[in-house]
């Protein structure tokens, strides 16, 4: 088969498209792991080794993508705890570290973004680049992070680390177009739109040589939390009439 990546013709292999990491999933854990999805039909599915794809890419390419996948794991959930609050005065209004580097974390969004995007799987069915997926592709193949307009990516953060996960969904904010991904507690905006960021996207978008800013979302009250409480009852509703 032709990995979608490198063109190569020979054995694709089980590539995951969210690394398991955000979905904490503990390889000593034998009970399998529960995917939340709004997918009518889909509302929970056995995820014992994540979200993957086994007709996307070859082995070789799964090892590039590898690297930018532990960097954006260890910094935003294996670490967590060594990212500091951003304060105003005394109101905690998002998070942040004066420096990281940047082309490994945008490299793991622009991968993940484009995995997304080539995938099969229904839980990523709204992601959709049109004629930009090719440029993308060659930005990962050459290892090109870009600046801060190429794809950019503007982060939020929960203010509780154990929520659950939806699926990616396509968002405007400023008038341009965004792929929303939910990886653990953190919500990564993709920009899929040609146009620069304006601002205030500008000012905490990731920009090299600009500290990481993430900004705080309340868990209650959110319309996540209440996508996936509803999910929850969608889910319980069917079991139910499947019993009966």
């Amino acid at each position: 088969m032709i990995c979608k990546l490198c063109g190569s013709d020979g054995k694709l292999i089980e590539a995951h498209i969210i690394p398991r990491s955000f979905f904490r999933l503990d390889p000593k854990d034998k009970t399998p792991a529960r995917l939340i999805t709004n997918v009518e039909g889909r509302y929970a599915q056995s995820i014992p080794k994540g979200v993957y794809d086994k007709g996307i890419v070859c082995e070789s390419c799964e090892r590039t993508f590898a690297r930018w996948d532990d960097y954006g794991a260890d910094l935003l959930v294996k670490n967590w705890a060594s990212i500091q609050p951003l304060m105003a005065g005394s109101e905690h209004v998002g998070y942040g570290l004066p420096a990281y580097d940047y082309a490994a974390l945008k490299l793991f969004f622009l991968s993940l973004l484009w995995r997304a995007a080539v995938s099969t799987h229904p839980m990523f069915e709204k992601v959709d680049l049109g004629p930009r997926e090719s440029g993308l592709k060659q930005s990962i193949l050459s290892g090109d992070a870009g600046d801060m307009n190429h794809f950019g990516v503007v982060l939020q953060a929960f203010d509780d680390d154990n929520v659950g996960m939806l699926n990616p969904e396509p968002e405007r904010l400023q008038k341009l177009r965004f792929i929303r991904f939910y990886l653990a507690h953190i919500i990564a905006f993709i920009k899929v739109d040609s146009q620069p960021f304006a601002d205030p996207l500008d000012e905490i978008a990731l920009n090299p040589g600009k500290p990481l800013t993430l900004l705080k979302k309340l868990f209650v009250g959110s319309r996540e939390r209440k996508a996936m409480l509803n999910v929850v009852h969608a889910q319980q509703k069917a079991a139910s009439a499947a019993a009966v």
